[in-house]
């Protein structure tokens, strides 16, 4: 009877029993050794974490390799397209450096030249004065007869301007001329003014009393027409005298004051007190008026 109730007992100990959970079952006496041991724990976690290294070292070489070969990708491609850089690089040095040669050369050229264009100028400037001068001196006997119908001197051109001189200046001889001719401009047509004529006299002194009678008997008619007689100069000479005519009209009005025009283009005025002023630019002799000679106002209204 008593082993009857220790079988019943037992089956109802079974019955009453509380079941096994998974983490019981895993529970095993060894890893209830190892969480008492904890040298055991760190052993594992050290496995774990050489596990992990090694996954992430070989997860890096995989791709530290890619890269390497990526990286000679990349260096072959930049090295093929940096080659005709270079090249072209070098191309252009070398095309420099022969045009830094090539410009050094041509300034020491054009330092060369410069120099002599100067020479040149400088000479040219003294050949033009030279040649003013002689050709001014080669009509110093030269006059010019403005006004004189064009044709009136007829085949004999020389004859008549000889007579038609001694007539119209009142000379005692006729004057001995070289020759006498118009300008070689063309001919005029009906209603244009007549050309002048340039005329030589033999002698100088016979020219300069032609000039100093036809200022003295100005103005000159002949045959009803007015005519004009001036020393024949160059354009250069003529264009510079020219700048002194309104200073001669009121210098004719100063008394006392004396006044005449050197070859080529020099006034010279001598004031009353007998000083005599020579100017070359006309600024510098209008300014001497002004203050010397009239009163500003005065030269002001008469220039």
């Amino acid at each position: 009877m008593a082993t009857s109730r220790s079988k019943v007992d037992t089956g109802r100990g079974s019955r009453n029993k509380a079941p096994i959970s998974t983490d019981d079952a895993n529970r095993s006496p060894r890893n209830e050794g190892a969480a008492d041991n904890p040298s055991g724990n760190i052993t594992c976690l050290q496995m774990m974490l050489d596990s992990v290294k090694n996954e992430i070292c070989q997860k890096i070489d995989s791709l530290s390799t890619d890269l390497r070969s990526e990286i000679v990708t990349v260096r072959s491609d930049v090295k093929g397209w940096l080659e005709p850089l270079q090249q072209m690089v070098e191309s252009n040095t070398s095309t420099i450096k022969e045009l830094e040669r090539s410009s050094s050369d041509h300034s020491d050229r054009i330092t060369e030249l410069e120099n002599l264009i100067s020479t040149l100028n400088d000479r040219l400037t003294h050949f033009d004065a030279k040649c003013e001068d002689l050709e001014g001196r080669s009509r110093r006997n030269n006059i010019r007869l403005v006004g004189l119908p064009e044709g009136s001197e007829g085949s004999r051109p020389t004859e008549y301007v000889a007579r038609l001189l001694q007539e119209v200046l009142q000379l005692r001889d006729k004057p001995l001329l070289d020759r006498a001719n118009r300008t070689l401009r063309d001919k005029p047509k009906k209603g244009q003014p007549p050309r002048p004529l340039v005329i030589r006299v033999h002698y100088f002194h016979v020219r300069t009393e032609i000039l100093q009678r036809a200022a003295e008997l100005s103005p000159l008619n002949y045959d009803g027409k007015r005519l004009s007689i001036f020393a024949d100069y160059t354009t250069a000479v003529a264009k510079k005298r020219s700048a002194f005519r309104d200073f001669k009209r009121v210098l004719h009005s100063c008394p006392g004051v004396r006044f005449g025009l050197l070859f080529p283009a020099v006034l010279r005025i001598t004031t009353a007190d007998g000083v005599s002023h020579k100017f070359v630019e006309p600024s510098v002799a209008l300014d001497f008026i002004r203050k010397n000679v009239k009163s500003t106002e005065t030269v002001g209204n008469d220039t």
